[in-house]
């Protein structure tokens, strides 16, 4: 049963647009999809390495901030909050696309995916 819900999940979450590129996950959020075994658990999963990644892109957005001047600053500061509201919005139609439980990990995934992309493109302001 396991690999089954799993490889379901993997097929969804693959068809999704935001999980084109596949970003590299930590070794414990991998680990820990391989070892779950309901829709629950994988969702565990989910929420664990979201937090993960959501301590991540907060810290790379007040180092981003603290490069900047104060015009770039508030430039900066209005982008996040629209991306924080399209995130929110965007991934709240995976939550509810089905009616069904996929739709835990869809959205899931979503945030996750998209959570992460924001992190990296933040850390990658720093360098400018």
């Amino acid at each position: 049963m396991k690999h089954g819900v799993a490889g379901v999940a993997l097929a969804v979450l693959a068809g999704a647009s935001w999980a084109q590129d596949a970003p590299e996950y930590s070794a414990v959020y991998r680990s820990c999809m391989e070892s779950a075994q309901s829709t629950a658990s994988m969702s565990e999963c989910s929420a664990a390495e979201l937090k993960r990644e959501d301590a991540r892109l907060n810290q790379a957005y007040k180092k981003a901030m603290a490069g900047l001047e104060a015009d770039s600053q508030g430039r900066l500061r209005d982008a996040q909050r629209l991306w924080v509201k399209y995130r929110d919005s965007n991934c709240s139609m995976y939550y509810q696309l089905t009616g069904g439980t996929m739709d835990i990990l869809n959205g899931g995934g979503c945030s996750l995916s998209m959570t992460k992309a924001r992190a990296d493109e933040l850390e990658a302001l720093q360098g400018l």
